[in-house]
């Protein structure tokens, strides 16, 4: 699927009303689900749900498909269905606290030298700001978001 095209193999799982859907929709059980995630089209909106409900809606293959209640009709045209997930929602002995790592910083910070090679192309140090003068900053640029009724609707004005 190429950037911003319709994902338009979600839309055949609604049938006769796959023409009023004005939105895609991506179920995924990755945490990550801001715009253009899954597919690059920032029109698709992407669901958090379980492993579990991913993978039977991906065998389903429709959004429609309960795996509590509905069955599947294989190539060979059995019916199959999922069988409820089975184990512990949290572990009996609880969760494993892992190694604490944390190091406490120096008490003298002035020492810390952060080093960053000069021929990096994704690494910079920042120059440090001047000191603020004391006086009130003039003629300052504004940046405004605008969202809503106007004429330039989500844009972004610079004045």
């Amino acid at each position: 699927m190429k950037k911003g095209e319709p994902n338009t193999s979600t839309l055949s799982n609604f049938g006769c009303f796959a023409k009023l859907l004005t939105w895609f929709l991506v179920v995924t059980s990755y945490n990550r689900n801001f715009t253009g995630r899954n597919d690059a089209n920032p029109a698709t909106h992407a669901f958090v749900t379980s492993p579990d409900i991913v993978t039977a809606l991906s065998f389903a293959g429709t959004l429609a498909f309960n795996p509590l209640t509905d069955s599947i009709t294989t190539p060979e045209g059995k019916q199959f269905r999922f069988e409820a997930p089975t184990g512990f929602e949290l572990p009996p002995k609880g969760y494993d606290p892992g190694q604490n790592t944390f190091q406490a910083p120096p008490a003298d910070r002035a020492s810390v030298q952060v080093k960053v090679d000069p021929k990096s192309d994704r690494l910079q140090l920042l120059k440090p700001f001047t000191p603020w003068d004391g006086k009130t900053p003039a003629d300052l640029p504004v940046l405004i978001k605008v969202q809503g009724k106007c004429s330039k609707c989500n844009s972004l004005l610079y004045f």
